[in-house]
């Protein structure tokens, strides 16, 4: 299965570059033009496109984690996903879908944007956390 992600994700590239002329590479900038083009995809793309998009797509956006944040492919509770770390999964098929389904909340820019946060978070011990996650003051 690992091969066919890569497969995919190498396809969604090479469609980038010889159609829309976009050089997307496996790192932020790639991810800043896959958040654009779903956006356009979940406004214009028929449904059974938009059935087929995640398997291409988030394995392109799957192999954007691996680059940037390391980690290794693997079949969790959720389906397919990006083991970081011993505490950080990330699932990139379904946010593909979740953001070709809904327009607010759903990036895969903002998505990919907190993983930093996560890796930092995770890498803590119990005792380092002094307030919930979701308290911001």
């Amino acid at each position: 299965m690992e091969e066919q992600i890569r497969s995919n994700a190498e396809l969604v590239r090479s469609v980038a570059r010889e159609n829309l002329g976009v050089d997307a590479g496996y790192d932020e900038a790639g991810v800043r033009w896959l958040d654009q083009y779903i956006n356009g995809q979940r406004e214009n793309a028929t449904p059974d496109v938009k059935d087929r998009l995640p398997n291409t797509l988030g394995s392109y956006l799957g192999e954007c984690v691996r680059n940037t944040f390391g980690g290794d492919w693997i079949q969790g509770e959720m389906g397919w996903g990006v083991k970081i770390n011993e505490k950080l999964t990330v699932y990139p098929f379904n946010k593909v879908t979740k953001q070709l389904s809904n327009a607010e909340g759903d990036s895969v820019l903002a998505f990919f944007k907190t993983i930093p946060a996560l890796l930092q978070r995770t890498s803590k011990s119990p005792g380092d956390l002094k307030k919930p996650w979701w308290k911001f003051w």
